[in-house]
């Protein structure tokens, strides 16, 4: 899911979103988990059913979002231009030519840098730009798109 293919030989170069998207729902997940646990040690019959809710209901649904947010967003970069896919639900398909890219950038916190996500800016002549946040090695993204410029 959170891989770029494609980045030589001149073909087309597609991103998806990197595996860290996964990670809220996961904290939520164990952070409630744990209160769960102390709650039921400690007899608190409310926090208890309260965290089980939480487990139930808010974690499968940040799943839920978070794969569809996954699959539902593909940047492709090739001769013929930029090309990007989001939403899955109802998707919106977005291109431009190679030549009204003005720049296409890497930005990377701390995190992001430690797992291997970044967020993808590019911006077109025009003033217009997209912004993708939690893509797969956004570096490669930035040398695909320089190759095929």
């Amino acid at each position: 899911m959170g891989t770029v293919t494609g980045a030589s030989g001149g073909g087309n170069m597609r991103a998806k979103v990197h595996w860290s998207i996964y990670l809220p729902a996961g904290l939520v997940a164990a952070l409630w988990g744990a209160l769960a646990l102390w709650a039921a040690q400690a007899g608190a019959e409310t926090i208890l059913t309260l965290a089980l809710l939480v487990e139930a209901g808010a974690v499968p649904l940040l799943l839920v979002m978070a794969w569809l947010r996954a699959r539902g967003r593909v940047l492709e970069i090739g001769s013929q231009g930029l090309f990007l896919q989001t939403g899955m639900l109802r998707p919106v398909k977005l291109g431009a030519a190679l030549s009204m890219v003005e720049a296409v950038e890497a930005h990377r916190s701390l995190l992001q840098r430690l797992l291997g996500a970044g967020t993808v800016e590019i911006r077109l002549k025009g003033g217009a730009s997209w912004r993708l946040d939690d893509m797969a090695d956004p570096e490669a993204l930035v040398a695909g798109f320089k190759q095929h410029k």
